[in-house]
């Protein structure tokens, strides 16, 4: 069985990451398939889905929190549990953001 340890991202690491999601959209490697589905294109044949889940009313009267999720191995082991955007999801809305969700 392979184990994986967590470890504390500090920081650097989160600018890193930020950086590298604007490199994404830089380079054009992101695609909107739908309103709320992207394709990521990462290195070499990789390709990552990042999907925007729209708040919704819930059955009492609140509204749900909006979130965003990736199939990356990076967001499943960490990015979920903490809350952090992985590059693929920083890179989904960043381009979002200068596209103005077309």
């Amino acid at each position: 069985m392979l184990g994986f340890q967590m470890v504390d991202i500090g920081k650097e690491s989160l600018k890193a990451r930020k950086n590298k999601g604007l490199n994404i959209v830089a380079q054009e490697l992101v695609e909107q398939l739908s309103d709320s589905v992207f394709v990521v294109k990462g290195s070499g044949k990789n390709v990552y889905r990042t999907i925007y889940h729209r708040a919704f009313k819930l059955g009492n009267g609140k509204m749900s929190d909006e979130k965003w999720s990736c199939d990356c191995w990076d967001f499943k082991a960490r990015g979920r549990k903490s809350g952090m955007d992985c590059k693929h999801i920083t890179a989904s809305k960043v381009f979002v953001a200068l596209n103005n969700g077309k």
